[in-house]
C-alpha cells in the first residue's frame, strides 16, 4: 500500500534573502547551511568516509569545518536565528505585505514581490528502508522557485501553476540517520506569468508518497468513456507498471470498477522495465455523470502491494454548431471564470475553501467553471466533480517552448481522469492569436492534448475584433472557437460576422460580462473606488464618469445583455461570466487605492452582490426575490424624495410597498422590475405572484445604529469553518452601511484570514482585528478536522 506523508505543518519561514546555497557543487551533497541537518538537530550534516575525512584534511591543514565551508559555500550554522517564523502550507506570504502606492504593480494587487525561503525537517518512521520509492511532492508554489535537499540542489520550476514531483529515493534518509531537510527558495521578482494577483510561497500542499518498488506509473492510470447509450457504456483503462526491483516479477493487476470487477493476464516485468496494460469492458445501466446528478463510481487498481483509488464517472461530450452536448443531449453552459485567490488567505485555498467557494456559486445556477486562466487545482476539480460542475481548464500560455510543454504534458495526466473536466482551453486573448506564426504553436500543443486526453474538446479564448477577422488554417486546429466577450459594445458585431462567414464552425462564449458592482454600494465613489449596484457610470476603456452611451460604461457588458445576446445567440452554447468573485489585483476601472477587481458577481469573501439574484432568477426554478437597495437613507441617490428600486425574480408580477402603501404591481421582465418611489424611512415590501398567487417576498428596514455583532456560519468543513459578521441594531436589524472596527478571537480553533469585501481596504494585515464594509465581513478559521470552533466577535 503506498504511504502518505503530509508535511503541511511547522514550516520555518524567512522573508528576504540569505546567504543563497549554491546550485553546482564541488562534492556530492555538502552544501551544508540551511540545506542540511543544523548543529542542533539530529543526525550529520554531511556522512562523511575515511576518504572524506583525509581529504578534508589535506585541504583545510586539518580543520574540517574549514574544509566543508570551502567544498559548500555557505556558513556551518548552529541553529535558525529570529528572523525565521514557523508557518504552515498552504502559505501565501504576500497576504502578510503591506500594501504599496506603485504604478508597476497596481494590476497585481498593490503587493511587492521579493524572495522568502522555507525549510523543513522531517523523520522516517522506523519501518521504512530502501526497499521502497520517495516521492516528494509540491502541488504549487507562486513564482520561481529552487529546491534543495539533504545538502544536494534537487532543481528549479518556473511555473507557480504546476505540479513539482521529485523522486528522493536514493537522497532520503532513514530514521537511524536523523533528520531529512527540505529547503525552497521561492522567488517572484523574476516575472509575473498574470496580469492579476499571483500571490507567493508554498500555496498548495506538501507530501512525501512512499510506494512499493513495483508500482502503478505515477499519471497513468486513464478510463475513457468510448461509447454510451441508456443500457451499457463502453469503457476503456488504461495503466502502466514499472518494476524499479533487483528481480523480474509476474503480476496479474486487478480492477475494480463500482461493483465490477476485471483481471488482467498474468504478465512478465523484467527488472528496470514497464509494461504498459489496456483493456476495455462494459457497464450495464451506466449511472451518468452530469452537474444535475455527478455520479461517482469508486475505481480501484490493484497490483501486488499497490493501490490507487479513484473516483470517476461515466460521461461523453461533443459540441456543434447549436452548442454543447452532455450524454447525448443539448445542455446549455451556465458558467463563470474563476481565479484561484480568496479574500485574506490570498492563493492558499484548502479543499474546504473551494468547496465553500463552488456551493456559492452553485446555489447561483452555475454548471461551469473556467479555470482562468492556469491548470485547475486538485482541489478544484476534486470539488467540481463532486458538486457537479463542468470545468473548461486552462493551459497557461500559447506557447511551445520545452519547459512550457512538459508543464502541459505534466497537468493534463495529473487532470485527464476528472470527469469534470469537459473543455481544454489552450490560452487567453493571446497577442499571436489567429497569427501564421502561432500555427505551428498551435498545431504541437492541440497534438499533445489530443494524445494525452482524446475525449475533451480544444478551445482558445479569443479575444476578436469588430471586423470578425481569423486565420483559418489557425482554427482547424481546435474543436471549438473561443470568443470572449461577443455581446459587448466594443467588440461590435465580430462575432455574428465569424458565424455568418463561417456557419460550419462551432462557436462557444468563453468570457462574459465583466460588470462593475461593490457590494452593498448603491453610488459611484470614485475616491473609495466603489461602483453603483444599479450600474456605475465609470468606464472600462475611458477615464472619469462617463454619459451611459459611451463605451465600456459599468463594464464590458451588463448582465442583461449577456443574457439577451444569450437568448438570441443560443448556438455560443452559453456563458463563462467574468467573474464568479472579486478577486485581488485589476482594480480597473479605478486605480490606487484599489486593491482588487469589482467584476465579481460576489465579493472576495464570497458574499453575494445584488446580481447574484438576478443570474438566480434566470436559471432557477423555485420562486425566488432580491430587493436592491438597502433602505438606509446615507447609503442612497436621492433626487427629489425619490430613488430606485429593482427587484429580481423568476416571478411573473410584482407588487412594492413602502411603509405598508402599495406601488401597484408590475409584470416582470426580464427577471426583473424596476422602480422610482418616494423614499421614506421605515420598510419596503416587494411580493412575487405566479399566476395570481403569491409565491415569494422580502423585505428592507431602515436601521439604526450598531448595538452589536451577529456571527453566522456560512460555511463548516472538514477543518475550516467560515463566518459571516454583521452589523446588528437594537431591533435585530442588519446595519448595511456600517464601517465599524471588530475584534475577532476563536475559542479551539485559529483565524488563518479576516476579509470584508471593500476593493479598496488598505488596513495592515491582521488575524485579530477586521473593519466591515457594507455591515459586513467574513472570518476563515482552521480547526482540527471534525471538531467544533466558536467564534467571538466585539464592536471596537
Amino acid at each position: 500500500m503506498r504511504e502518505i506523508i503530509n508535511l503541511n505543518k511547522d514550516w520555518a519561514y524567512h522573508h528576504g534573502e540569505i546567504d543563497r546555497p549554491k546550485l553546482l557543487a564541488k562534492k556530492s551533497y555538502a552544501f551544508g547551511g540551511f540545506t542540511a541537518p543544523l548543529a542542533n538537530e539530529e543526525g550529520e550534516m554531511l556522512p562523511i568516509g575515511p576518504g572524506g575525512k583525509h581529504f578534508l584534511n589535506l585541504i583545510s591543514g586539518g580543520h574540517q569545518e574549514i574544509g566543508l565551508r570551502n567544498l559548500a559555500g555557505t556558513e556551518l550554522l548552529n541553529s535558525l536565528d529570529e528572523s525565521w517564523k514557523i508557518v504552515n502550507v498552504p502559505d501565501d506570504w504576500k497576504r502578510r505585505e503591506a500594501y504599496k502606492d506603485d504604478l508597476s504593480i497596481l494590476m497585481q494587487g498593490s503587493k511587492l514581490d521579493g524572495i522568502a525561503y522555507y525549510r523543513r525537517t522531517f523523520k522516517l518512521p522506523d519501518n521504512l528502508d530502501e526497499n521502497k520509492k520517495y516521492v516528494l511532492h509540491f502541488d504549487g508554489i507562486m513564482g520561481s522557485s529552487d529546491i534543495w535537499f539533504n545538502g544536494a540542489y534537487l532543481g528549479h520550476n518556473d511555473s507557480g501553476y504546476v505540479s513539482i514531483d521529485l523522486d528522493i529515493s536514493e537522497l532520503v534518509r532513514f530514521a537511524k540517520d536523523g533528520i531529512n531537510v527540505i529547503l525552497v527558495r521561492n522567488d517572484t521578482t523574476t516575472g509575473s506569468e498574470g496580469w492579476w494577483y499571483e500571490g507567493a510561497g508554498i500555496y498548495k500542499k506538501v507530501w512525501l508518497e512512499v510506494m512499493d518498488l513495483i508500482h502503478i506509473e505515477p499519471d497513468s492510470f486513464f478510463l475513457r468513456t468510448l461509447s454510451l447509450d441508456e443500457k451499457e457504456a463502453q469503457i476503456e483503462v488504461q495503466f502502466a507498471i514499472e518494476n524499479e526491483q533487483k528481480d523480474a516479477i509476474i503480476i496479474n493487476p486487478r480492477l475494480t470498477f463500482g461493483n465490477k470487477k476485471i483481471n488482467f493476464d498474468k504478465t512478465k516485468i523484467e527488472s528496470g522495465q514497464k509494461e504498459k496494460f489496456v483493456k476495455k469492458f462494459s457497464v450495464i445501466n451506466p449511472l451518468l455523470w452530469s452537474p444535475k446528478n455527478p455520479y461517482l463510481y469508486e475505481a480501484k487498481l490493484k497490483v501486488f502491494n499497490d493501490e490507487l483509488d479513484q473516483n470517476v464517472g461515466i460521461k461523453t461530450i461533443s459540441y456543434d454548431t447549436a452548442g454543447f452536448i452532455l450524454n447525448g443531449k443539448r445542455y446549455e453552459l451556465r458558467g463563470v471564470c474563476e481565479h484561484q485567490d480568496f479574500g485574506g488567505v490570498g492563493i492558499a485555498l484548502n479543499q474546504d475553501i473551494i468547496d465553500y467557494k463552488i456551493k456559492t456559486l452553485k446555489r447561483m445556477g452555475i454548471n461551469a467553471l473556467r479555470s482562468s486562466h492556469h491548470f485547475a487545482s486538485e482541489e478544484l476539480l476534486d470539488a467540481c466533480d463532486r458538486l457537479g460542475i463542468i470545468v473548461m481548464d486552462e493551459n497557461r500560455l500559447l506557447e511551445s517552448t520545452p519547459w512550457r510543454l512538459n508543464d502541459l504534458c505534466k497537468m493534463v495526466k495529473k487532470s485527464r481522469l476528472h470527469p469534470s473536466i469537459a473543455f481544454w482551453s489552450i490560452g487567453n486573448e493571446e497577442l499571436v492569436g489567429n497569427t501564421n506564426y502561432a500555427i505551428r504553436s498551435v498545431k504541437k500543443i492541440t497534438n499533445i492534448i489530443r494524445k494525452l486526453d482524446p475525449d475533451k474538446l480544444l478551445v482558445s479564448a479569443e479575444l476578436l475584433n469588430p471586423e470578425g477577422k481569423v486565420n483559418d488554417e489557425y482554427l482547424k486546429y481546435f474543436d471549438i472557437l473561443g470568443v470572449n466577450y461577443p455581446e459587448a459594445g466594443v467588440m461590435g458585431k465580430g462575432a455574428e460576422l465569424i458565424h455568418k462567414s463561417h456557419p460550419d464552425l462551432p462557436i462557444l462564449s468563453t468570457e462574459n460580462a465583466s460588470y462593475f458592482s461593490t457590494r452593498g454600494i448603491y453610488k459611484d465613489d470614485a475616491e473609495k473606488c466603489q461602483c453603483n449596484n444599479f450600474g456605475s457610470m465609470y468606464s472600462m476603456v475611458l477615464p472619469g464618469k462617463r454619459k451611459p452611451e459611451d463605451p465600456g460604461v459599468g463594464g464590458t457588458a451588463h448582465p442583461e445583455e449577456v443574457m439577451a445576446y444569450l437568448r438570441e445567440h443560443s448556438y455560443m452554447g452559453g456563458v463563462f461570466l467574468w467573474t464568479g468573485l472579486d478577486y485581488y489585483g485589476e482594480p480597473s476601472p479605478f486605480g490606487w487605492p484599489g486593491i482588487s477587481s469589482q467584476f465579481g458577481i460576489c465579493d472576495l469573501g464570497a458574499i453575494p452582490k445584488d446580481y447574484y439574484y438576478y443570474y438566480q432568477a434566470n436559471w432557477l426554478k423555485d420562486p425566488m426575490l432580491h430587493i436592491m437597495p438597502h433602505w438606509n437613507k446615507e447609503g442612497l441617490e436621492i433626487k427629489q424624495g425619490k430613488t430606485r428600486v429593482r427587484i429580481f425574480t423568476n416571478c411573473d408580477e410584482v407588487e412594492l410597498f413602502v411603509n405598508g402603501k402599495s406601488q401597484g404591481r408590475q409584470k416582470v421582465i426580464d427577471y426583473q422590475t424596476n422602480w422610482t418611489v418616494p423614499y421614506e424611512k421605515g420598510k419596503i415590501t416587494a411580493k412575487g405572484y405566479v399566476t395570481g398567487k403569491l409565491m415569494a417576498q422580502n423585505e428592507k428596514i431602515t436601521s439604526e445604529k450598531i448595538e452589536k455583532i451577529k456571527v453566522i456560519v456560512r460555511y463548516q468543513g472538514k477543518e475550516t469553518t467560515i463566518y459571516e459578521l454583521e452589523a446588528i441594531d437594537r431591533n435585530n436589524n442588519l446595519v448595511p452601511t456600517a464601517d465599524n472596527w471588530i475584534d475577532v478571537k476563536c475559542d479551539n480553533a485559529k483565524i488563518i484570514g479576516l476579509t470584508n469585501g471593500d476593493p479598496s481596504d488598505l488596513s495592515p494585515y491582521s488575524l485579530t482585528r477586521i473593519r466591515l464594509f457594507s455591515g459586513k465581513a467574513i472570518v476563515i478559521v482552521k480547526h482540527k478536522e471534525d471538531s467544533e470552533s466558536r467564534l467571538k466577535a466585539e464592536v471596537k
